[in-house]
């Protein structure tokens, strides 16, 4: 499994069709990660499911619904839908979102209705970030959307980040994608420049701190845990 960091834009990245529209894949499998993240823009996805992956929809923009196991959403900017295995699910309207994948992305777990009836392992989560309350973290102002609590396997938060501390997880996998603002990330020895667009990959034990004035998501694999994170 990776050890080093990562950092993409996603200007870097060329879109590909996939069975939910368009798909800029920024990290996958090859390059030996534990969590995906695609930045997609959906219409009129078509319906389906994974037996063994779990994702976490985060929209950026556009707006449609969200249909996850029966249940439907609007998807306006801010919207999470937590996506267990086993949920049918699918898009409707025209939207981008960022999708994070536990494992990566595999074409082979990806099954439409005509395969088989899924056996979904528990119920989705269907938020919007402004229902949660923001918190003070190391990192500056988080609104911690999916966490430990909600018996996930991955988390989301929201963070608004100024001057973060340094810090490092024992046992967790985070991915950053920024949202706005401009700033850079420090991980281990190398330091990224931030902007709208970048992500970067972050595996545990890494010293990492986030410095200037962006928002950015945090993937967290498992759920943010306080007791794993180290400040230094």
């Amino acid at each position: 499994m990776r050890e080093t960091p990562l950092c993409r834009t996603i200007d870097q990245i060329e879109p590909i069709d996939c069975r939910c529209g368009a798909s800029r894949r920024m990290i996958t499998a090859a390059d030996d990660v534990a969590i995906g993240l695609h930045i997609t823009t959906i219409e009129c996805a078509k319906p389906h499911f994974h037996r063994r992956g779990t994702e976490i929809y985060h929209v950026l923009e556009g707006c449609g619904r969200l249909i996850v196991s029966g249940s439907a959403i609007d998807a306006v900017p801010g919207t999470v839908a937590y996506i267990p295995p086993g949920c049918v699910h699918r898009g409707e309207g025209s939207f981008t979102a960022a999708i994070a994948l536990l494992p990566p992305f595999d074409p082979s777990d990806e099954f439409t209705m005509r395969d088989e009836l899924p056996r979904p392992c528990r119920a989705p989560i269907l938020r919007h970030v402004d229902e949660v309350e923001p918190v003070r973290s190391s990192c500056g102002s988080s609104r911690r959307v999916l966490t430990r609590g909600d018996g996930v396997a991955m988390g989301l938060h929201v963070v608004h980040i100024e001057a973060a501390e340094c810090h490092y997880h024992v046992r967790t996998t985070e991915i950053y994608h920024v949202l706005e603002g401009e700033g850079t990330l420090r991980v281990d020895r190398e330091t990224y420049d931030l902007q709208a667009g970048t992500a970067v990959y972050v595996p545990p034990g890494l010293e990492h701190e986030g410095a200037g004035d962006f928002r950015a998501i945090v993937i967290c694999a498992p759920p943010f845990d306080p007791e794993d994170q180290i400040v230094v």
